[in-house]
């Protein structure tokens, strides 16, 4: 709203260090603050709080670019609990989930990353948590991801036990 933390801590009656704080992530505003801050900003509590039920198409692929962006200016540690922060904020949304799981699987794949078996559990927690989704893409973009990992690594018969996600008429369950 074009304001300095200095006005806005004026207005909200705190330090402009607490400000500076909230806004660095480094600590939030005491609870009874949030409904003042927002009305100060002209926005409502949910809105404040980022809350909303699922992400849209667009959020996604925004988030997902910023990922991309990521993996090739930042180390893959720093993406991968960036990465971990954003699934957290929004854990219900498995498609965003999977995609991000995606991303860093991928990307052990394309270059040498230190330690690489260190993020295999939260990868496949990951892919295995899509799995529940009621989308049947998500399932099977899951199922596929599992498949692929566990084929990579030699463990056939892991892998075909995430064929059940295909559908019988889908070709790709006969090839694999």
């Amino acid at each position: 709203n074009g304001m300095t933390q200095e006005e806005m801590a004026r207005r909200l009656g705190v330090t402009p260090p607490a400000v500076n704080k909230w806004e660095n992530e480094n600590s939030y505003p005491d609870i009874t603050l949030l409904a003042p801050i927002a009305r100060l900003l002209g926005i409502s509590l949910d809105t404040l709080l980022s809350f909303q039920e699922d992400l849209t198409k667009e959020e996604i692929a925004s988030i997902v670019r910023e990922a991309d962006q990521k993996i090739k200016t930042e180390s893959y540690d720093a993406v991968f609990h960036w990465a971990k922060s954003i699934i957290e904020s929004y854990p219900n949304c498995l498609m965003l989930l999977w995609q991000l799981a995606t991303i860093l699987d991928a990307q052990r794949l394309i270059n040498t990353v230190p330690n690489a078996k260190h993020y295999d559990d939260y990868i496949l927690k990951c892919y295995k948590r899509a799995l529940e989704s009621e989308e049947e893409s998500i399932r099977t973009r899951a199922a596929d991801s599992l498949f692929g990992y566990y084929s990579r690594n030699g463990q056939y018969k892991t892998a075909e036990q995430y064929l059940q996600y295909y559908s019988t008429q889908n070709p790709q369950r006969k090839l694999k």
